[in-house]
């Protein structure tokens, strides 16, 4: 194994356990929408820029060995995914989409306040448009498409379910991504929208706060995955009392009126055989993906189900299938841990050691 430095090298595993690395498969390092004062809102792209590398750096150190940024300003994302790959900084590996598209007026604008700062995401409307957004980013070196299908918790006028993008707008995205090689991303919380970006190809539904038996069907049948991101419905120590954080009133009220729903939707997916990875959608990413786990597990997905979802199901959803297997000569993505995450899932946030693409970067024995 290489410790980046010298070649190979040996690691202490006595007594531990050896598993892949967690992912969280729904990030968004430099963000800090609901800042005090709306300081977000005015960050420079330098600022946030070293916000997202503290972020992912603290994230390896907690077991984070992959992640899958959906919607960063400004190449950031992508630009530390290079650096990290390259091993000129500290991170995991990273897939990212660069900025995500929506339409004027869809979910991810806060009208009339805006970041002055760092850029917005794609504003597209019609087809073309949206064809266009998406070869803007393949060309800037995304590795996903991140669309704002349907409405959120964010916007103050909409819905979780409400579609925003016409049919044509849609197949646009879907289809221009496709001819490019690169899956589509859809934060969408509707069940006829997620029949929908299923039926056309579409790679994974974000959230899935309003899922039904036939919109869970046609993803099963596709192969369309789902990341569930309960936390940012469930977590009552952030959302109900989630004043405290910043959110504002309309977000604290969704996320409390959608909270049953959304956790049933998880239950049909499981149910229909639905492939589901693990996105936390919050910061701090070390912070909130242990959070999310357990908060997975409390919906009622068991451990293993959770574990599995975590590590392999990341690394599935991704491309890495077999590429980061621990096997001799593979960059493989490991933790070492001190005990049984299945007894004991909290040692997951305390590794022995953090390997990443088959280099030591992290962990509490030298």
């Amino acid at each position: 194994m290489d410790d980046g430095t010298t070649g190979a090298a040996e690691l202490d595993a006595d007594g531990a356990t050896l598993l892949y690395g967690l992912w969280d498969c729904h990030v968004h390092p430099g963000e800090a929408f609901y800042a005090p004062g709306g300081a977000w809102f005015f960050q420079s792209t330098a600022e946030r820029t070293i916000r997202a590398g503290r972020n992912l750096a603290d994230a390896v150190a907690a077991g984070v060995t992959g992640v899958r940024c959906l919607d960063e300003a400004d190449g950031i994302d992508l630009a530390w995914g290079r650096a990290f790959a390259a091993g000129e900084a500290v991170g995991p590996r990273l897939r990212g989409a660069g900025r995500a598209i929506r339409t004027t007026g869809g979910h991810g604008t806060f009208h009339p306040r805006r970041a002055v700062g760092t850029g917005d995401m794609h504003v597209a409307d019609g087809p073309d448009a949206m064809a266009r957004a998406v070869r803007s980013e393949v060309e800037r070196g995304a590795h996903w498409i991140k669309v704002m299908l349907t409405g959120g918790l964010a916007s103050e006028h909409e819905t979780v379910d409400g579609q925003q993008l016409s049919d044509d707008e849609l197949r646009a995205v879907v289809g221009t991504a496709t001819q490019r090689g690169v899956p589509v991303a859809a934060h969408c919380g509707g069940a006829r929208a997620a029949e929908r970006f299923a039926a056309l190809g579409g790679r994974s539904i974000e959230h899935g706060y309003a899922l039904d038996e036939a919109a869970v069907a046609a993803m099963a049948a596709a192969g369309t995955w789902l990341v569930p991101t309960i936390g940012v419905t469930h977590d009552d120590a952030f959302i109900a009392s989630g004043d405290g954080e910043g959110w504002p009133a309309h977000s604290l009220a969704r996320a409390r009126a959608v909270r049953d729903r959304h956790a049933a939707s998880l239950a049909l997916a499981r149910a229909a055989g639905v492939r589901i990875a693990v996105g936390a959608d919050l910061n701090p990413v070390a912070d909130r993906l242990h959070r999310e786990l357990a908060l997975l597990e409390a919906a009622g997905m068991s451990r293993l189900e959770v574990l599995h979802a975590a590590t392999v199901g990341g690394r599935e959803l991704n491309g890495f299938g077999g590429a980061s297997a621990p096997v001799p000569g593979s960059a493989a993505d490991l933790l070492i841990v001190a005990g049984d995450p299945l007894r004991d899932p909290e040692v997951l946030a305390r590794p022995r050691h953090v390997v990443v693409a088959g280099r030591r970067l992290a962990g509490s024995a030298a």
